[in-house]
């Protein structure tokens, strides 16, 4: 006998093709729940993955075998079906911006991105599992995602690498100097590229490398160095005063470059920002 309501996450693989949703929505009308929430996540070429949260008076069991028969799909990775709770009635956005606010500390990070994907656990380093899903934290660290119940996603992907971005913009401290004056590091975006060639501009004016000139790649490369990371030190103003960038290389290995505003010298900014970065502080 079906007992009281109950919610569950349903998540099914579609071919790319017309009338497959209708069947889906058919079997769902079938065994009488209701799509509380809805999203399509891209797949491949040929198919797409959809996740709905349903709710009402039918086993997991049920549904799923309803659901299979509708789309005559045997393949284990057809349909899964797994309990849901009501905080997952959150939208997805409201969710992620939720567990932005709870990821200030590494494992906090990890706890946040696990509950965004739906993941079994995220680990720092590499890992292996059924299903693992790769990505790089706010601080460099490599992060694996890792679940046993379904293959990640293109459209979790996305989602993983724009709420990692989310939390890096975050402030990563201050720094109060003798006069009072407290300036702000966070992490850099690489959208500031038109800043730091205007901050390297004005270190090197009056010197024979003034007429370097530097690409929009060369900028983004401090930025964003590749294995490695960039703190940007601002004013209360706005203004950018100082860059450190630990940058990585195979033949060199890690390297930490510092640029400091020249009216900004002698004041204890580079060895700050040197040890921001040595200690690897989390967003």
């Amino acid at each position: 006998m079906v007992g009281a309501p109950e919610l569950h996450k349903v998540r099914v693989r579609l071919p790319d093709e017309s009338g497959a949703l209708a069947r889906l929505t058919a079997a769902v009308a079938e065994v009488g729940v209701n799509i509380l929430s809805l999203s399509v996540h891209a797949q491949d070429a040929g198919s797409v993955v959809d996740e709905m949260l349903v709710g009402g008076p039918v086993t997991a069991e049920r549904l799923s075998r309803v659901i299979r028969r509708r789309l005559r799909g045997s393949a284990p990775d057809t349909v899964r079906v797994t309990p849901a709770d009501s905080h997952e009635l959150v939208d997805t956005p409201t969710r992620a911006l939720d567990l932005v606010a709870a990821s200030r500390t590494p494992d906090g990070l990890r706890e946040a991105l696990a509950a965004l994907l739906h993941a079994d656990d995220v680990v720092a380093g590499p890992a292996t599992g059924t299903h693992v899903l790769e990505l790089t934290g706010p601080d460099g660290t490599p992060l694996v995602a890792r679940r046993g119940w379904a293959p990640f996603t293109v459209t979790e992907r996305a989602r993983a690498e724009a709420f990692l971005r989310a939390g890096a913009a975050g402030p990563v401290g201050e720094l109060l100097l003798d006069d009072g004056d407290a300036l702000t590091a966070t992490p850099a975006t690489g959208a500031e590229t038109a800043e730091l060639a205007t901050l390297l501009r004005t270190c090197v004016a009056g010197s024979p490398e003034a007429t370097t000139t530097w690409t929009d790649a060369d900028l983004r490369s401090v930025l964003l160095p590749p294995g490695g990371r960039c703190l940007l030190l601002r004013s209360r103003a706005g203004d950018l005063v100082a860059v450190a960038a630990r940058l990585t290389a195979p033949d060199t290995g890690a390297e930490t470059v510092v640029v400091v505003h020249p009216l900004h010298r002698r004041r204890g900014l580079g060895r700050w920002l040197r040890r921001r970065l040595a200690a690897g502080v989390p967003v």
